[in-house]
């Protein structure tokens, strides 16, 4: 009774927007390849500023243009596309970064013919979220017209040359979670990028290369996700195991491979879905128990050996490039599964446990540097819990209980927004048994 209540109210307001909207009324279909007149289109299209200048800017569903977009909807749904165009044109009144109205009016202006009104609101929400948006805008079926146009035949061109910035852009970046949805975060910028759309339900990810792995949980059921960072390429979370049972996921070069038991599947990046062998691939691994507890196993390191015992922690590591040892004051002991090596392959980071007996809530891990030629380590940051991850060759990105922040030794810039990195996290060992767990997955329970 409410929803018909709500959409009949929606209803009268989208007859209101109707009446009061300039638009034109549908237009005869055009020849594919004319251009309405007066609008001739440039040789090319200007490059806009790619993604978001903040994590906030993609919370539209929270500001003041989202009930005019749901009147949008309503109008979809109902096949009233003067009722669509009305509505998103209020609802980006109300909010001018709305993307997903951006998007839908231009899909209603493709729809009544207005092929000289479509690039606008397209271009919009494409720069905002070029990884949700960019290939859908040359697949489109209600896009077919506009495409066969000059303007179109010059938007495929500005999307290709966006995509070169785009991946170059993700190469500069940092993965972060905000909210239980992965971003890159580019910090010279800076600039958010958005890589999932779960409505939140982000449970784990990890970083593998340039792939990501990701899973959310509905009804105790896993769906896994991928993002090749190489391409900006991503696909939705697909359901992949059943409840009440441990899965592991391994990122490959064709893809995602997820295993339960004496099942496993491969997810493609172009979202499909595969019977695999059931042999766990070789390279990191994502376990979440059947409690939905997660952890990342990263072992063995390239080029860092260390006596590692059943939880992946050593007294110490040796690197065999330069020879040297390096060690934390006892009783501490290195997490092998955080250690990374800087870009530049200068130094290494990790997390290490400082003591055996915790006291809940204490800062008794740490993140330290160490420099490859010398074995020389320096403390950045200390807290109970910790994920750590080079944002290039200087910073080191450290998420703790307050958040993530950019640390190069001398100076700490939190990341506004960020809440997590798309890495493990590790605590001490001699905490409670009973984990809570962040939305970037933990390294300290077995599944």
């Amino acid at each position: 009774m409410r929803d018909r209540a709500f959409r009949a109210g929606c209803a009268v307001l989208a007859v209101l927007f109707a009446c009061g909207s300039h638009d034109p009324a549908p237009s005869p279909k055009r020849d594919a390849g004319a251009i309405p007149a007066g609008s001739a289109a440039p040789a090319e299209l200007a490059a806009r500023l790619l993604g978001e200048g903040s994590v906030d800017a993609f919370a539209w569903r929270k500001r003041d243009g989202q009930r005019a977009f749901r009147v949008a909807q309503i109008a979809e749904a109902d096949g009233n596309w003067p009722g669509v165009i009305a509505a998103c044109k209020t609802a980006l009144a109300a909010d001018p970064i709305h993307l997903d109205a951006a998007w839908l009016l231009a899909i209603g202006y493709a729809k009544t013919g207005a092929l000289d009104r479509v690039l606008e609101p397209l271009a919009l929400a494409v720069a905002g979220d070029f990884g949700k948006w960019a290939a859908a805008s040359l697949e489109h079926p209600a896009l077919g017209e506009f495409l066969a146009t000059a303007t179109g035949a010059a938007w495929r061109r500005r999307v290709a040359a966006d995509r070169a910035l785009y991946t170059a852009a993700l190469a500069r970046s940092v993965i972060v979670d905000a909210a239980g949805e992965l971003f890159a975060y580019e910090p010279t910028a800076p600039r958010w990028y958005r890589l999932t759309h779960t409505n939140g339900r982000v449970l784990a990810s990890f970083v593998s290369g340039h792939r990501i792995a990701y899973a959310t949980r509905n009804n105790g059921r896993i769906s896994v996700g991928a993002i090749d960072l190489d391409t900006g390429v991503s696909t939705h979370a697909v359901p992949m195991t059943r409840a009440g049972g441990p899965a592991a996921i391994v990122a490959t070069p064709s893809g995602i491979w997820v295993g339960q038991g004496p099942i496993a599947k491969q997810l493609a990046f172009d979202g499909k879905v595969t019977t695999a062998k059931p042999d766990r691939p070789s390279g990191p691994v994502l376990m979440i128990s059947a409690q939905g507890h997660a952890r990342v196993a990263r072992l063995p390191i390239a080029q860092v050996t260390g006596d590692w015992d059943d939880r992946g922690t050593a007294s110490a590591v040796r690197i065999t490039s330069t020879g040297r040892v390096v060690s934390v004051p006892s009783p501490g002991v290195i997490a092998g599964n955080t250690i990374a090596w800087s870009p530049d392959r200068s130094r290494i980071a990790f997390v290490a446990q400082l003591v055996d007996q915790c006291t809940p809530g204490a800062a008794t891990v740490a993140a330290f540097t160490a420099d490859v030629a010398t074995g020389t380590i320096h403390e950045l940051a200390r807290d109970s819990r910790l994920a750590i991850a080079w944002a290039n060759d200087r910073q080191l990105a450290i998420a703790g209980d307050r958040g993530v922040a950019l640390v190069d030794g001398a100076s700490s810039i939190p990341i506004a927004g960020a809440t997590a990195l798309a890495e493990p996290s590790f605590r001490a060992r001699c905490e409670p048994e009973t984990l809570i767990i962040d939305t970037a997955g933990s390294d300290d329970e077995e599944p």
